[in-house]
């Protein structure tokens, strides 16, 4: 599957190749936007007597997108321009406008941008209800930005999102989406559609057969059934199955030994090419790992039936006393539990031993829905954090529903999955994002159980839609339970010798990690950034690396030059944060290293430290955060510092700002919160617009090696202005021409 999220900026109708030194060239505008909003604009080859020119779209019903159409505009029209500089700029879209598409174009002298269009979809990445592919009458997801306009995580109001399915040869359908919150697309496939190769469109509902936006394409196919022969595991017993259940629930006794029965089981349905294995209600010990044939279900009579316990300890206690606080009994069987690739696990419980470090390995096509775990003896606490990782899945996966107590890690990602309405308990990642891409997490609840547990992306990762999922800790204030992008630095921070095309040459040896050497994948999942200098702001996705030259994906818009330098670090980013609960978290994190493309929209924080945008300066590979937007997040109970930091005293290598391009829109600080906003270190071209600081201590402050900094229409508890330093333009009201 192809995507647009595969070019790192919306660039619309840019011509191929580098773009000519003199003209002003847009790499990426802070959509979504509404009227009497701030465009922060990215770019080159502006100035300070740059201007703007906007027009919105007029709106029709979508039809088939038609792809060679031109775009006309009879009369543009010329509107303020607050802040502008050689590399960016800030323009409010006029309040007099409606909600919709709006084109836009910069001047600089004669000199004239091409076209952007703002608040047209941007697909990041799509995924259907088979991870990279989906079936006929299956849901597809399309996850990105401005994908439609409606109230966050309401019914659908105004304009509808719709999406347009081409196949090679046939008619195009156009379907109508469900959109919730304007970052996720569900659509339900027809049961008619024709199995095939897919190019895929979106469309929010404005802008007439421009707003139509390429998704990329995705392949369509019959359902496939697994086998449905059920196969009893206590049919090993014959005549005597139904006295052996009745041994298994004794309360207080060890597990009865299923294990010979479970493995006849499997085998059973490895020799008819996949099936159900079935457990009646009732306790099963078993003492080995378990290899999951192929389109095989393991399934229980139900989520509280069914109990598969692996060791040979009991969890009958004497509550009256601490006789039985003793370890656990060892285990002689390897620490694996269950593997496999193409299998599936349903309506049961797994009791997994305490010394069991990596109980699921689970390859590619695994799905586990309703199913509960509990870790023997885990109140044995020890002064170390637990290790361990209960499930490991790759790609094409599906978690839901399920209740799990992890001592360690409770989920570790693939790609092209969803984890959706679970419960997960962890003693150190409920949720490991590291290495994820293409992943849909949503509606669960996560609980810390460790002062230091955490939910991160680290090293790399990207294409993640992470919404109206809970936090909780169990250590109130007390806790360094995070949300966090985090990672180790990288493998260049210099010049360049020279960049044509797809090619770019270092000017010096990459220095490489002691545990990432050049052939590492790591480096097949990153991106060179240009820090400074010339075509400064962009980065690319790094394709391959031997030596000194380095391979990207798309060629630069402006290419870099001896006044340019240059970063690569690994990528973490098109990540959406929506519409969740934290709690007691110390660190909200968007930003802490490289971060690309986030959005942090429609959150809720209590009793949080710190919502925090930071990029990190390290001796190799500095690590920027840039394009990272903060929308309409509500803070509550507690002292929330709301920092985008960028440190300064760093190597004579670079000096510059890798925190830059930062959107503050909508933040709420309720009364019941002390915190304030803070613009650090030498963070360049943030804007902080329309919040609201409701407690009479809470400011809004900039450092002064800060620049291009924009506070803009901000209400305080006094209806004062608290603001801070003296590097911010402060813009009061509303702006017309």
């Amino acid at each position: 599957m192809s995507a647009r999220a595969s070019v790192p900026f919306f660039l619309f109708l840019l011509l191929a190749g580098a773009q000519s030194a003199e003209l002003p060239t847009i790499f990426w505008i802070s959509d979504p936007l509404q009227p009497d909003e701030t465009a922060l604009v990215a770019g080159a080859n502006f100035d300070e007597h740059s201007t703007v020119e906007l027009v919105r779209l007029t709106d029709l019903p979508p039809a088939a997108p038609e792809l060679t159409a031109k775009l006309q505009i009879p009369a543009w029209t010329q509107v303020p321009v607050l802040q502008a500089g050689e590399q960016s700029l800030k323009f409010v879209i006029p309040a007099a406008l409606k909600t919709g598409v709006f084109a836009c174009r910069i001047h600089t002298g004669e000199s004239v941008s091409e076209t952007y269009l703002i608040n047209r979809p941007d697909v990041w990445w799509m995924q259907g209800n088979d991870g990279d592919s989906c079936a006929v009458g299956g849901e597809l997801r399309i996850c990105g930005k401005c994908l439609g306009f409606g109230p966050f995580d309401t019914p659908k109001a105004g304009a509808k999102s719709f999406v347009w399915l081409k196949a090679e040869t046939g008619d195009g359908r156009l379907i109508e989406a469900a959109c919730a919150d304007g970052y996720s697309l569900r659509v339900r496939l027809p049961d008619d559609i024709p199995a095939a190769e897919y190019t895929v469109y979106a469309h929010n509902g404005f802008g007439g057969n421009f707003g139509w936006a390429r998704a990329g394409t995705i392949r369509i196919h019959a359902a496939d059934k697994w086998p449905e022969t059920i196969f009893n595991v206590m049919d090993f017993y014959g005549k005597d199955k139904d006295k052996e259940i009745q041994r298994t629930v004794r309360r207080g006794s060890p597990a009865v030994d299923r294990t010979e029965a479970i493995q006849a089981a499997l085998k059973k349905a490895q020799d008819n090419g996949g099936g159900v294995v079935f457990f009646p209600a009732g306790i099963y010990g078993i003492q080995s790992e378990l290899k999951i044939p192929p389109r095989t279900i393991v399934k229980g009579e139900g989520m509280g039936l069914a109990l598969l316990w692996w060791g040979k300890g009991s969890f009958a206690l004497d509550g009256g006393g601490s006789q039985e606080r003793k370890d656990p009994v060892p285990n002689d069987f390897p620490g694996r539990l269950l593997f496999g690739d193409n299998f599936g696990l349903e309506d049961l419980s797994l009791y997994v031993p305490l010394a069991s470090n990596s109980a699921i390995q689970a390859g590619n096509n695994f799905q586990m829905h309703r199913v509960r775990v509990r870790v023997d003896r885990y109140w044995m606490r020890t002064p170390q954090r637990q290790n361990g990782c209960f499930l490991r899945v790759g790609s094409n996966f599906a978690v839901t529903d399920c209740d799990i107590l992890a001592k360690g890690t409770g989920v570790a990602l693939g790609s092209f999955g969803v984890l959706a309405r679970n419960r997960i308990q962890a003693g150190k990642c409920n949720c490991e994002m590291g290495h994820a891409a293409n992943v849909i997490i949503e509606d669960n609840q996560f609980v810390s159980l460790d002062p230091t547990a955490y939910i991160n992306v680290y090293e790399e990762g990207r294409n993640i839609y992470y919404a109206r999922n809970r936090h909780e800790s169990l250590y109130v204030d007390q806790s360094d339970y995070s949300f966090t992008f985090d990672g180790p630095g990288g493998a260049y921070l210099g010049k360049i010798s020279a960049c044509e095309g797809n090619t770019i040459t270092l000017a010096a040896d990459p220095q490489y990690l002691k545990w990432a050497g050049e052939n590492s994948n790591l480096w097949k999942k990153s991106v060179v950034c240009i820090l400074a200098g010339h075509g400064a702001g962009q980065f690319r996705f790094v394709t391959g690396n031997h030596g000194r030259e380095w391979k990207i994906e798309t060629p630069f818009a402006i290419n870099p030059d001896s006044s340019s330098t240059i970063t690569i670090a690994p990528f973490r980013g098109h990540a959406l944060v929506v519409g969740n609960r934290f709690e007691d978290a110390n660190w909200v994190n968007m930003g802490y290293g490289s971060s690309f493309e986030v959005i942090c929209a429609n959150n809720l924080l209590y009793r949080s430290g710190q919502l925090l945008n930071y990029g990190l300066k390290l001796d190799v590979g500095h690590q920027p955060s840039w394009y990272v937007q903060y929308l309409n997040n509500d803070i509550f109970e507690g002292h929330t510092s709301v920092d985008t930091l960028s440190p300064y005293k760093v190597p004579a290598a670079f000096e510059g700002p890798v925190t830059r391009y930062t959107i503050h829109r909508g933040t709420h600080i309720h009364a019941d919160n002390s915190g304030s906003i803070k613009i650090g270190g030498n963070a360049t071209d943030v804007l902080v617009e329309h919040c609201k600081l409701d407690h009479p201590g809470t400011t809004i402050g900039s450092d002064n090696e800060t620049a291009g900094v924009v506070f803009r229409d901000n209400e305080f508890a006094d209806k004062a202005e608290h603001y801070q330093g003296k590097a911010a333009l402060i813009v009061t009201g509303a702006v017309s021409k």
